[in-house]
């Protein structure tokens, strides 16, 4: 198996299997931030396993912020053990390469025997490598190729001189047209992520996406007719109840994310009322992230997904929530998609921090939202909740 690629990344990999000096060196002008890392630069395997830990950590190095300090505090704590760890599970790979030759794909096919099977997965966009290994390229230095990012025309030419044979496989992030009749497989690896199209020659078709672990919830929910009663509740909720709950009532129109503490919350009679889900922040210290929030259908109350967020942001979640992390809880925030400028669940509820255009299809806006958490108790959210919005449904007989 030969192989060639022109990233700083690929070609570390690539010489190394193939016995190469990796020919990668820390920048002078990074000496002063990551002069910590020199003694792990081996020009071998020690080189590569720093490259594949710097693609977690490298784009936090000189931002501001306490995430980024923090995640880059953590890596030269831990370094001499998570490097080791690293060199350990490379040394006990069986990959080979008969080959590595640092070069581009337009140039590297007109070099393959016309019989011969290839496997590549160029670029269907311009910059699409580099913006990927920025942080890498930022830090350290190596004697990069030079290229033009490619064209259009590029891009059909490549696509033609791969499939141009017996044997072929490629993939791209974008559903080629032209290779419908070649498409072996469609790939999720989260349920948030963009899928990814896997065309070859020959291969039997498969559809590959995350699976979720689902358990019933024996609870009885509130239903239409249901008087809705105080007290209310939380009970904890396991990863598939959750799962569960999520899947009979959230928008399918939002994706899922993974919950770190999953609540459902419960009136006087121990209906279940709806759901919300939290983790700690990426950013922030002391907030939690409402990853998930929603109510119970069909029900006579048409704003109970208010009540569910005044459940979120009680002080018995706030209690809950730091038991689960570990840490102080003093505010919430959340994302919203929306085709409106606001989102009527969270007003008068949060406070909206950033409107822009949504990244997920069929949403006009992504909102953000924050608030205290803890400044109210269950049973005065209750209390605010039908007061302001918990009057029910009038239903008129015919």
């Amino acid at each position: 198996m030969i192989s060639f690629d022109v990233s700083i990344y690929t070609s570390a990999v690539g010489r190394w299997l193939t016995r190469q000096p990796v020919g990668i060196q820390l920048r002078e002008e990074s000496r002063d931030e990551l002069g910590w890392l020199a003694d792990s630069l081996d020009d071998g395997i020690g080189t590569v396993a720093t490259l594949m830990l710097g693609t977690r950590f490298l784009a936090s190095v000189g931002r501001e912020g306490l995430w980024h300090e923090r995640v880059v505090r953590s890596y030269r704590e831990q370094w001499k053990a998570k490097h080791a760890e690293t060199v350990e599970r490379l040394a006990g790979s069986n990959v080979e390469l008969a080959s590595y030759e640092v070069e581009d794909v337009r140039s590297w096919l007109q070099k393959v025997p016309g019989d011969a099977p290839v496997c590549s997965f160029p670029p269907f966009y311009g910059g699409g490598y580099e913006k990927l290994y920025e942080p890498l390229e930022s830090h350290f230095t190596w004697d990069a190729p030079q290229y033009d990012s490619p064209s259009d025309d590029d891009v059909v030419s490549v696509l033609g001189a791969i499939t141009d044979r017996p044997y072929w496989l490629t993939a791209s992030n974008h559903d080629v047209p032209e290779l419908h009749r070649y498409l072996r497989g469609v790939i999720k690896a989260t349920p948030r992520a963009a899928p990814f199209y896997v065309y070859a020659s020959e291969a039997p078709t498969r559809i590959v996406a995350p699976r979720q672990p689902i358990e019933p919830v024996r609870v009885p929910r509130l239903r239409q007719g249901d008087e809705l009663v105080g007290p209310l509740s939380l009970a904890p909720l396991k990863t598939g109840q959750f799962n569960a709950l999520r899947s009979r009532y959230l928008n399918p129109r939002i994706a899922p994310g993974a919950a770190n503490h999953a609540i459902a919350v419960k009136d006087g009679s121990g209906c279940i009322l709806g759901v919300f889900a939290m983790s700690p922040s990426s950013y922030t210290p002391d907030e939690a992230y409402l990853l998930s929030d929603f109510a119970v259908a069909p029900t006579d109350y048409p704003r109970l997904s208010k009540l569910i967020v005044l459940a979120a942001t009680s002080a018995e979640a706030q209690l809950l929530c730091q038991r689960a992390f570990s840490r102080r809880v003093r505010a919430v925030s959340t994302t919203a998609f929306s085709n409106n400028p606001v989102s009527m669940k969270y007003r008068g509820l949060l406070k909206l921090t950033k409107r822009g255009p949504s990244n997920e299809d069929g949403w006009q806006y992504q909102l953000q939202y924050q608030g205290p958490m803890g400044e109210h108790t269950l049973a005065e959210g209750l209390q605010r909740w039908a007061k302001r919005w918990g009057a029910p449904t009038t239903k008129t007989g015919s």
